[in-house]
């Protein structure tokens, strides 16, 4: 069970590096007209996303501890 854990933490971090890298690029490309809605509508997006995956390892992280007695 710690082993899905330990995976579930590292989806979680692929998912946030993602968030970030993706994050920044949008950030840079603002300054082209007429791209401000969709750039804002992908921001919304990948949040979102990141959420969910946190969410994910929070509930991961509560089924092991009941399972195995043990926080990671």
């Amino acid at each position: 069970m710690l082993e899905l854990d330990e995976l579930l933490k590292q989806l979680d971090d692929t998912v946030d590096t993602a968030y970030t890298t993706l994050y920044h690029t949008l950030a840079t490309e603002r300054d082209i007209k007429g791209v401000v809605e969709p750039i804002l509508l992908l921001v919304l997006v990948i949040r979102h996303l990141e959420r969910m995956a946190d969410h994910a390892t929070n509930i991961g992280q509560r089924v092991s501890y009941i399972v195995t007695g043990q926080r990671s």
